[in-house]
């Protein structure tokens, strides 16, 4: 089961317009064509949080909670290029996100990049 349908029923602290880096998206789209999807990364270092990358959503969930959402990322707008931010919606799950989104986006870069290159 997507977990998009089970974002649905889980109220928002607030949801905001955001974008992703085209590089960041574009990482991710390969990710699941060529990896596994969904996909579901482990982030070393951020206590039990992990990511879950599907076509249309991706968030950051506490394992230990049984995958309650800290934040997701919604709503990806059509693509106009392959070199431009892609605009989409951020939703807040928990008063604290937005503390951890820095850091789990760059450990989940290093991952991917290790995992397409094939070492990981």
């Amino acid at each position: 089961m997507p977990y998009r349908s089970r974002l649905n029923s889980i109220p928002t602290l607030k949801s905001v317009p955001a974008s992703v880096l085209a590089a960041r998206y574009n990482r991710i789209r390969l990710a699941l064509l060529r990896l596994e999807n969904p996909l579901r990364i482990e982030l070393p270092g951020l206590r039990s949080l992990d990511f879950i990358l599907e076509d249309e959503v991706w968030v950051i969930v506490d394992r230990e909670l049984n995958d309650v959402p800290i934040v997701a990322w919604t709503g990806f707008e059509a693509r106009s290029s392959l070199h431009t931010p892609l605009r989409c919606t951020l939703a807040y799950y928990h008063a604290h996100a937005d503390l951890i989104i820095d850091k789990a986006f760059s450990t989940l870069d290093r991952i991917l990049a290790q995992r397409l290159a094939g070492r990981g």
